[in-house]
């Protein structure tokens, strides 16, 4: 049985943010001095050059996928449960924020009842 393969499509924008935020994080951690050094004088000729653009989305999810190897579908595991917590947090925030706004609605509507 065919294993479906993950592709940046099934990533919300935010989710996908995360991951590359994480990727940009561990793969520096993970390089030594020489190869920081190398690097960023890669980027920054490029930059003064101005040759860097948008690349496609295919080739940073690639990247990734290659520098994760197994734990990739974790790492997006991971992703997904946190961003699905933090909008559940946000939608229980609103609820909350909500409620009290009708509440001191329904408590304005009691005053203004004894107001001549």
């Amino acid at each position: 049985m065919n294993k479906k393969k993950l592709n940046y499509k099934h990533l919300s924008h935010k989710e996908l943010e995360l991951l590359k935020d994480i990727y940009v994080d561990l793969k520096v951690k993970s390089m030594n001095q020489i190869d920081l050094k190398d690097f960023a004088t890669e980027n920054i000729s490029l930059q003064i050059k101005s040759t860097i653009g948008n690349e496609e989305e295919l080739e940073a999810w690639q990247e990734m996928e290659n520098f994760f190897k197994d734990e990739f579908e974790n790492v997006i595991r991971d992703i997904k449960i946190k961003m699905d917590s933090k909008n559940a947090k946000k939608i229980d925030e609103n609820d909350n924020k909500t409620n009290s706004d009708i509440e001191i609605k329904i408590e304005e509507k009691k005053l203004d009842m004894w107001e001549d």
